[in-house]
C-alpha cells in the first residue's frame, strides 16, 4: 500500500489490501447511528446508495461510490461507498484527516470464507511484502481473517474509521472491536492508496472521473 499522506509521519503497518471483503475494529464507546433516516440515495450498480451516514451524532456525506469488478468478464463483486465529513478528492488527505470516515460494501456476488481469506492473504503480500509493514499488527490481522465471514448477494460490510481505531460491521452487526488506528489506516489505504482493488473504483470513491 502507499505511504501515508504528506506531512504525516505514518508508522509502518501491516496492510490488508482487499479485493473481495474487508472487516473489523472499533474504539470503545463509539456510537454508531448508521444510515440517516430519510437519506436520499443514488443508484450505483443497481444498488441504492444513501447520501449520508451518521456516526456518533456526526452526519457524514457521500464522497463517492463505485462498482468493483473482477476478471476480463467484469464480474460485479460489490458496490463501495465512502462517507466523509466534507468532500475530499485526494486519497492521502482523506487518510490524514482527523474526522470519522465510513466505507460501506454491498455485495453483488457471493464468496466462500476460503475465497475471502485468499483475498486477504494476497492483498497482504502485495501491500506488505518485503517487511514494508509492522509485524505489530499481525495478531489483529489474523483475528480479522478468522472473523471474516463468507458473503452472499445482498450482504454488507461497513468500516467506521476514527482516530482511535476502526469498527467493522457485517450486515450492520459488529464483528469485533480493535483499538488499532494502524490497522484502520491500512484498511482504508487498501482502497485509496497506490494499490487499490482497481483504479476505477479508487477514482469513484474519490469522486473523480474514472
Amino acid at each position: 500500500m502507499s505511504a501515508a499522506s504528506r506531512g504525516r509521519a505514518a508508522p509502518r503497518r501491516r496492510g490488508c489490501g482487499l479485493a473481495l471483503l474487508a472487516a473489523v475494529v472499533l474504539a470503545p464507546g463509539l456510537v454508531m447511528t448508521g444510515l440517516a433516516g430519510g437519506a436520499r440515495a443514488m443508484e450505483v450498480g443497481g444498488i441504492n446508495v444513501p447520501d449520508t451516514y451518521v456516526v456518533d451524532g456526526t452526519t457524514l456525506r457521500l464522497n463517492g461510490a463505485g462498482v468493483r469488478t473482477l476478471t476480463l468478464l467484469e464480474v460485479k463483486v460489490y458496490v463501495a461507498a465512502l462517507y466523509l465529513t466534507q468532500p475530499m478528492h485526494d486519497g492521502r488527505a482523506i487518510e490524514a484527516s482527523p474526522g470519522p470516515k465510513v466505507l460501506t460494501l454491498r455485495f453483488l456476488h457471493e464468496g466462500s470464507k476460503a475465497q475471502v481469506e485468499r483475498q486477504y492473504r494476497a492483498g497482504e503480500q502485495e501491500n506488505c511484502g518485503g517487511g514494508r509493514c509492522s509485524a505489530a499488527d499481525g495478531p489483529d490481522f489474523e483475528r480479522l481473517i478468522a472473523l471474516a465471514p463468507a458473503v452472499k448477494v445482498g450482504d454488507s460490510t461497513t468500516y467506521i474509521f476514527t482516530a482511535q481505531g476502526v469498527t467493522v460491521l457485517a450486515n450492520d452487526r459488529v464483528l469485533a472491536k480493535f483499538a488499532n488506528p494502524d490497522l484502520g489506516f491500512r484498511l482504508l489505504n487498501g482502497f485509496l492508496g497506490a494499490t487499490p482493488p482497481s483504479k476505477t473504483l479508487r477514482a469513484a470513491l474519490l469522486g473523480m472521473p474514472g
